[in-house]
């Protein structure tokens, strides 16, 4: 599995490099992209907002829906 990019900002969001290829490939073919390519994307967000935490415990789901918005967000889902 591909390490997730560090993002040093909290306050800068940079797109990570696989939902910007995901959006490319979903803007040119028009096909949507399967629900396990939706999910890993989802887990390396939000993978990449706990790290950004240091791993605190405690919330794990408001990254997964963070991470989930995000995503589905820069690919055009929601």
């Amino acid at each position: 599995m591909p390490t997730p990019e560090i993002v040093t900002s909290k306050s800068a969001k940079p797109k990570p490099a696989e939902v910007q290829k995901a959006a490319a490939r979903k803007g040119d073919s028009g096909a949507a992209l399967s629900d396990d390519e939706l999910h890993q994307l989802i887990a390396q967000a939000a993978y990449r907002f706990a790290q950004q935490r240091s791993f605190a415990p405690g919330h794990e789901l408001d990254d997964w829906l963070a991470a989930e918005a995000e995503v589905k967000q820069s690919i055009g889902l929601s």
